[in-house]
């Protein structure tokens, strides 16, 4: 009598559940860290329940991890659906498990763990935490756990402990988002990984070197440099990078931090390609000679005019002051750090406005930030410009657009506007649905929240305890923006669609 085929829908969950078996040793082994630091640092807490806070989420993570490895192994081959659901079960799954901490440890709502979780994964940077500075150091150590492992990429922990190769790591690459050129390394996905990896740890320990060269406490450096490069923007301080700031006496080198950590925020923000070209290859003209990082500097320049100007005529003060606090700010917001000196809501209205587009707009490409990446920007103005040409000038005068020497693939181009339509559709009712929730909020402020979700930037133009007091269902609907910023949406449409297991 033959086997009777199983269905779609049983083969589908079984080679999602597979995958995550990697996410689970990934994140049990950085639970170990701050379980380390919870032996001999407790800032007041009982020892016992900060190390079983971590203890307990780190074995279950490995113990599930092996258990799925021994009955589900990792298939040979993934169709496009199955990466896109096996992509979006894996950010899930690491949330989950990293919102544990905070329940057994601060014993605050599931609703509101899990934000912070997804805050930190996606690097989003939005908290729901108050009194950072008295919080566990453990617990602090876990955020910015999550942001270095978040930038790194879900499914790049994927390919280096699950092995992925070939046409399946194909397939979860590009499931994770990153599906415009980029300028990936021309190598095997392998070793490419390997060299991704190795950039990012090594921009990780410059930063924190030079920051604590500079009178930066040694956690903090650590912290900052992991959210930096990440470009998730949590910090062990409630006053973020303005801690420093404010205390002139005890950091008189607080403006030289500001300088590097900027200039790191950037660097987290642009494609790693243009590193490798950099390091290896030895390339400085890799920070020009492509479209997207013309538009990049372009915008740096002509937004921290505009901002430093605005707000040094309509605030007073002094305009070289203004010039840094600008350009700090600009550049935490084109590479969606979240990092503040001056917080965004104090800016004048122009300079709100300004930011609310940049915390859309995004990074570029391969790079660590969120948005909506400046290389599909380039393209549809590419588009416009040739659509505009095509009214004025002869059929045969008109040129195919093209990016660096290369004509725009039709597929991209309609990725990027359907990306664009849903942001703007999130956007919309994201918006509507929490300024209706929250009344006390003016409509600018309930959709700078939607923005800075979906943009994976972090702060709004609310007080962190007005996001933290907003009902349960205007943060599911911020958990939802920040996965979609994150992942660009079209994983998670695909992952809630019943027809996408079935079929």
């Amino acid at each position: 009598m033959p086997t009777q085929r199983r269905p779609v829908w049983q083969q589908r969950l079984e080679i999602v559940v597979a995958y995550q078996a990697p996410v689970l040793w990934a994140i049990g082994i950085a639970l170990l860290a701050p379980l380390v630091l919870a032996f001999w640092d407790s800032r007041g807490l009982p020892p016992r329940l900060e190390t079983v806070s971590f203890l307990l989420p780190a074995l279950l993570a490995i113990v599930l991890g092996l258990a799925i490895r021994l009955r589900r192994p990792s298939p040979a081959s993934l169709s496009q659906t199955e990466a896109l659901l096996a992509t979006t079960a894996a950010w899930l799954t690491a949330s989950v498990i990293g919102a544990l901490p905070f329940i057994l440890l601060l014993d605050i709502p599931l609703i509101e763990s899990v934000f912070e979780t997804v805050s930190g994964f996606t690097t989003a940077g939005t908290t729901m935490l108050v009194h950072l500075d008295t919080l566990p150091r453990s617990i602090l150590l876990w955020r910015s756990l999550t942001q270095w492992l978040g930038g790194l990429g879900i499914l790049v922990i994927i390919l280096l402990v699950g092995q992925s190769r070939g046409s399946q790591a194909l397939s979860l690459l590009n499931a994770e988002g990153v599906k415009v050129n980029s300028g990936r390394l021309s190598l095997n996905f392998q070793r490419a990984t390997v060299k991704f990896l190795q950039i990012y740890v090594v921009l990780t320990v410059v930063q924190a070197v030079i920051t604590l060269l500079l009178g930066m406490p040694l956690f903090d450096a650590v912290n900052h440099a992991m959210t930096t490069v990440a470009t998730g923007g949590f910090s062990p301080h409630d006053e973020s990078l303005a801690f420093y700031a404010n205390r002139p006496s005890q950091f008189p080198n607080h403006v030289a931090m500001e300088v590097v950590i900027t200039v790191f925020m950037l660097a987290g923000g642009i494609n790693f390609f243009i590193h490798y070209r950099l390091v290896r290859r030895r390339e400085f003209r890799a920070l020009w000679d492509g479209l997207e990082m013309r538009i990049l500097w372009a915008v740096l320049a002509a937004t921290t005019v505009i901002v430093a100007l605005v707000s040094w005529r309509s605030i007073g003060g002094s305009l070289s002051d203004w010039a840094l606090r600008s350009g700090f700010a600009i550049a935490s917001l084109i590479s969606t750090t979240g990092y503040e000196i001056t917080p965004t809501g104090e800016f004048p209205r122009l300079a709100r406005e300004i930011f609310l587009l940049l915390m859309i707009l995004g990074g570029t490409a391969g790079s660590t930030a969120g948005g909506f990446k400046l290389i599909r920007a380039g393209m549809l103005g590419k588009l416009l410009s040739f659509e505009v040409r095509k009214l004025r000038l002869p059929p045969h005068a008109v040129h195919p657009p093209a990016i660096d020497g290369k004509a725009i693939n039709e597929v991209a181009f309609r990725q990027a506007v359907f990306i664009l339509l849903l942001w703007l559709g999130y956007i919309a009712l994201g918006g509507l649905a929490i300024s209706l929730m929250a009344p006390e909020l003016q409509i600018a402020d309930a959709y700078s929240i939607v923005f800075s979700a979906i943009g994976v930037y972090g702060p709004s133009f609310v007080p962190v305890p007005v996001v933290i007091a907003l009902p349960g269902v205007a943060k599911a609907i911020l958990i939802v923006g920040m996965l979609a910023g994150r992942l660009e949406i079209l994983p998670l449409l695909v992952f809630f669609n019943l027809e996408a297991w079935r079929r």
